[in-house]
């Protein structure tokens, strides 16, 4: 428990329900089901509360534990979900010192990474928050989806485990996704159940989450595809909803699998934002990332005049310790920029143009090599 002089900030309890609620009102336009379903998938344990001096929450959020996959290694971190302040109270100074503490929190609990949405991004860039990745979301024309293949789904339960390992397959493959929790996991199979179903291929090799509670849309709220070929099945058992549905929509990655298997025309970008992350403990984070290089050191300077911190991988495996001064290549990074290079969001080159990476230019390639990678992006809005 944090406090100040004036406020609080605790876990939640079921007496602050109706409190809660209301807050999600306020912020993101909940009505009453929706927000007593979204405290029942994330849990009244992941909610913290800052109260002000009377007891009253004045602000909310949830603390969602995971773990964000960069070549193929999960980095411990927490999610800050719906951070939402009462009205009367927007604009004096809360949502900084609430983020810091929600942080510190989950730091002292094992996350070496914190990762939101922004409404405004300046304040939480004040918080120590950068970009890092994308949301895209992708609608097609149903008439334009490709209709040769052949490939055979079955109906399956939502929560079929199989959908789980699918998941856990794919996130190996691209940088940024989430190893989600059952918060996640809830929030994806959320009210209306009897509008959605869950559609897995023979050999496992694609399945589908889909939300048919829109006459205008449908909605894939979650989807895997194994190969091209099952990326072209995918598309084809889509097709088949083309009588009811003129459109679709999906969450896809910046090179997405879904629109290299589509053609030329039909397919558009229908939503993109960016999600922050805010590095908690440096040192940790680059230990337990991936990189794209099976043997090399490299250190990274973070900030002026801070001590290098020095990376040292061979056959997979990766040392992190303070540089010791023995030569070895070295690049300096700004502190808000070591965000965007720590996820692949921009690389040293990219960063080293903007004045905010610094050292020898064969250093800076090494870099690049270092941290190359799909561009980082995450699969569902948290």
């Amino acid at each position: 428990m944090k406090k100040n002089s004036k406020t609080t900030i605790e876990p939640a309890t079921t007496e602050d329900t109706p409190e809660i609620a209301s807050l999600l009102s306020c912020a993101f336009g909940f009505g009453k089901t929706r927000s007593g379903e979204y405290i029942a998938n994330v849990g009244l344990g992941a909610l913290r509360l800052l109260r002000g001096e009377d007891g009253r929450p004045e602000a909310c959020a949830a603390l969602l534990e995971t773990a964000h996959v960069f070549h193929g290694k999960p980095v411990r971190a927490v999610n800050i979900a719906h951070l939402a302040i009462a009205p009367e109270r927007r604009g004096q100074g809360l949502a900084v010192p609430f983020v810091d503490a929600l942080c510190g929190e989950a730091k002292g609990n094992g996350a070496a990474i914190a990762t939101l949405f922004a409404s405004t991004r300046p304040v939480y860039r004040k918080a120590g928050f950068e970009l890092a990745g994308h949301e895209i979301v992708y609608e097609a024309e149903t008439a334009s989806l490709p209709a040769a293949s052949r490939l055979a789904f079955e109906r399956v339960e939502l929560d079929d485990p199989r959908l789980a390992r699918a998941y856990a397959a794919k996130s190996t493959r691209e940088a940024g996704l989430l190893t989600r929790s059952s918060a996640h996991w809830n929030e994806l199979r959320r009210a209306p159940t009897d509008a959605l179903a869950a559609y897995l291929a023979e050999g496992e090799t694609a399945y589908l989450m889909l939300d048919m509670g829109s006459e205008d849309c449908l909605i894939v709220r979650d989807w895997f595809a194994g190969s091209p070929e099952a990326a072209q099945g995918l598309l084809s058992f889509l097709a088949r909803f083309r009588s009811v549905y003129p459109a679709v929509r999906w969450h896809g990655a910046p090179q997405d699998d879904l629109v290299a298997a589509m053609p030329d025309k039909g397919w558009r970008l229908a939503h993109q934002e960016e999600w922050l992350a805010r590095v908690l403990d440096p040192a940790t984070a680059l230990r337990q990332r991936g990189y794209n290089v099976d043997a090399g050191r490299l250190a990274l300077r973070i900030g002026d005049g801070s001590p290098a911190l020095e990376i040292k991988v061979r056959d997979g495996n990766v040392e992190v310790r303070q540089a010791t001064g023995a030569p070895c290549p070295t690049v300096t990074v700004a502190a808000p920029a070591f965000v965007q290079l720590f996820t692949g969001f921009r690389s040293a080159s990219k960063l080293a143009q903007y004045g905010q990476v610094v050292g020898d230019a064969a250093d800076i390639r090494l870099c690049d090599q270092f941290f190359a990678g799909p561009p980082p992006w995450v699969a569902e809005h948290f």
